[in-house]
């Protein structure tokens, strides 16, 4: 959602990194982080951006604060259980993200055809990490109280539209969606737009995801669809227990 008058610590980080683009034409994640810290951006002015009564069938809630062309500003709401699917961040090439709660984060590495674990850590509320084109990552709420976390995405070479593109690693199908949404398990058609195949997950990630994937199926309302996608997901995980 974009709104002209901005809570006051909102309107200050967006003020900063605009000063800092009209400076440099090569912003960097490292850059972008000391702005984020130095912006001191406080909790209360983004409850103005809260979803924390978001469908089920999302992930978390997602809202848009600013969108400066060059970089978007979005606070993200997390209620106990809820997490991304894996992701990437489409076309940024800077960016932070700033957690106001312990958050479970897990970094992961695509290469070789593989998909792996990177590092998996909590990240304690405050904490604000790098973002940049190759970073393919997954965060959840695993504590008992809901939280919101501040996502800065930029680009040094587009001016619109610069987390489009994004893509989401969908295990269970063994494939990659590429869509202009959010980071969400199941994603509609709607907003996926193309598909490539996916990477082989190591045991270790793909028992990881079944877990979080089987968890958000049992959020949903009963459905013959739903029950279909539980059994496709759990006749994986029994074809990898037996191999």
């Amino acid at each position: 959602m974009q709104v002209k008058t901005l809570p006051q610590s909102l309107h200050r980080l967006v003020d900063m990194l605009t000063e800092a683009l009209a400076q440099t034409d090569h912003m960097t994640p490292s850059r972008a982080r000391e702005i984020v810290l130095a912006a001191e951006v406080q909790v209360e002015d983004m409850m103005v951006y809260a979803d924390f009564d978001h469908p089920v069938a999302d992930c978390y809630g997602r809202q848009m604060v600013y969108d400066g062309g060059h970089f978007e500003v979005m606070v993200m709401s997390w209620n106990p259980g809820d997490y991304s699917s894996i992701h990437n961040h489409g076309y940024t090439q800077w960016g932070v993200v700033q957690v106001f709660g312990h958050t479970h984060h897990f970094m992961y590495r695509h290469r070789n055809d593989r998909l792996e674990f990177a590092r998996r850590e909590i990240l304690p509320a405050g904490t604000a990490i790098k973002v940049n084109h190759e970073l393919i990552h997954q965060m959840g709420n695993t504590t008992s109280d809901r939280y919101l976390t501040l996502h800065i995405y930029g680009s040094n070479e587009r001016d619109e539209n610069v987390t489009a593109d994004a893509k989401n690693y969908d295990l269970e199908h063994q494939r990659i969606s590429h869509t202009t949404g959010g980071a969400f398990f199941n994603l509609p058609a709607a907003e996926v737009y193309d598909f490539e195949p996916g990477p082989e997950p190591t045991d270790a990630v793909f028992f990881h995801y079944a877990h979080l994937l089987m968890d958000y199926y049992r959020r949903q309302p009963d459905s013959d669809q739903l029950r279909q996608m539980k059994q496709h997901l759990l006749e994986q995980i029994e074809t990898r227990v037996r191999e």
